[in-house]
This record gives C-alpha cells, structure tokens and sequence, in this order.
C-alpha cells in the first residue's frame, strides 16, 4: 500500500506494523492505517480477508482466542491498547462493539441497557436517565418507551440490533466497532441502522465491517480494502470507489474480483 494513503487528519486510532497469527496461520499482515476521529471507517474485502479479526484486535476481542499472537502497535488516544498496564475491561468500555447478529440479553429491554452501567457502578437514581439517553440515540425510544419491562427478545430484529447499539452507547464509549451490523437485517432496519451510524459519527468515532459495497459507499468518510490478511489500499471512500490507486481494489470494487 502506498505511504501517502496512510495518514490522516486528527486520527483517533493508529495501527502500526500489527500482525496476528491463529497458531502457525497468519491472518493479518503488518497492517497500518489511520482512523479519523468523528468518522465512519468502512473495511471491505472477500470473506476470510481479515477484515473481522482486525476489528477485534481494536478492542483486543481477539484475546479471547486460543493460540492467538499478535505483534504490533495499536494505539487509541495515545496508548498503546497492547501495553502491560493496560485495564481491557475498561478499554471495551471505551471501544464497544456491535455484532453481526443482534445479541440482547435474555432479559427487559430496560435491563440490557441498564446492565453496563449498572456494572460500571453508575447511580441508581440516574439509570432511568442513562436507559432513555441511550434509546433516543438509538432512535428507539419512542418505539419502546411504553414496554420498557417487556422481554428485549420481543423485539423486531432491526430493533433488537438498535437495542445492542443502545446499550453499546450507554457505557458512553468513544469508539464504536460494527461487524457487519446490518447482514441479517431487511432494506427497511438497515436503511434506519444506517442513519443512524451516520449521526453517530458526530459523537463517536465508528468502523464498520461490511460486504455491502452500495452500504460502504453511502455511509463511511475512509475505506479499507483487505485480501489475504493484508490491507491493500486505505483513503477517502470517494477517492477510493472512483479512483482506487490499485488494481486489486477496482476489480473487487467492480465486480471483477476473483
């Protein structure tokens, strides 16, 4: 990947030189890149690319894989993610995560929002207050507000993914990861989790793996090609769909890929 593409303005994470390996298989290769604060970050690529595990190492996810080595730095404000000192679970309160497939809790949909900040010791007599800031971010309280104590899993699949992004923003995290939020949802739930991704970013700085080529394009400031564990090319996502420096990217941006 070429230098110039590297760098960014006012970079809220910044990757350097990280490899990973699962076991003797390497997955991702000396890959750096730099993400803008208040921005949307969209990484693409073939499945099995790299793309997911990269995420994972931003939130250091990827600890909890057996046989799992890394080497590199990942620094988020400065510090190293991956330094001795580093307190993880207060660093994935800082750097949430929203899954492919909607995970609520198997409890109210009070409760899951209310979960993290309980834990994170917030007072009770500001919970009500931390439940419906969290919902009106995600664009669910209105939906919501007269079934609080009904069961999360009640919930529509598109609400159910609001839901997680809800209780993602209710430990009020800086970062927020998306792993291909929107997968199994209909056009009408990712068009309003797209929306709603879009409003974050004022707020929060977002990466989101996707499949979605017209998704990328729509949503995300930056864009990230990955193939065979190796990011191939990083820039605006303008400049990236229109004039990708690499003839890797436009064939897979095209269509032509493979």
């Amino acid at each position: 990947m070429t230098e110039d593409v590297k760098k960014v303005a006012q970079p809220h994470i910044v990757v350097e030189n990280l490899n990973l390996w699962y076991g003797e298989k390497q997955a991702l290769k000396n890959i750096s890149l730099q993400v803008p604060r208040n921005s949307v970050t969209a990484l693409i690529g073939p499945s099995g690319c790299g793309k997911s595990t990269f995420i994972r190492c931003l939130n250091r996810m990827n600890d909890l894989v057996k046989n799992c080595r890394i080497k590199g730095k990942v620094l988020i404000e400065n510090e190293d993610i991956y330094g001795a000192d580093v307190d993880v679970v207060e660093l994935r309160k800082k750097v949430g995560m929203v899954f492919q497939k909607p995970n609520p809790f198997p409890m109210s949909i009070y409760d899951n929002i209310a979960y993290g900040p309980r834990i994170h010791g917030i007072n009770k007599k500001d919970i009500d207050g931390v439940v419906e800031s969290a919902l009106r971010s995600a664009v669910l309280f209105e939906e919501t507000s007269d079934r609080l104590k009904s069961p999360a899993l009640s919930l529509s699949g598109g609400q159910q993914q609001r839901l997680c992004i809800a209780r993602t923003l209710a430990v009020k995290p800086k970062i927020i990861l998306f792993d291909e939020p929107t997968s199994a949802l209909d056009p009408i739930s990712t068009a309003r989790i797209e929306d709603l991704i879009m409003t974050l970013k004022k707020d929060y700085t977002i990466v989101i793996v996707t499949h979605n080529m017209q998704q990328a394009a729509r949503i995300s400031d930056y864009t990230g090609y990955f193939l065979l564990g190796e990011l191939i090319e990083f820039g605006q996502t303008r400049q990236i769909f229109h004039s990708p420096k690499e003839k890797s990217t436009e064939d897979y941006i095209t269509g032509r890929f493979g």
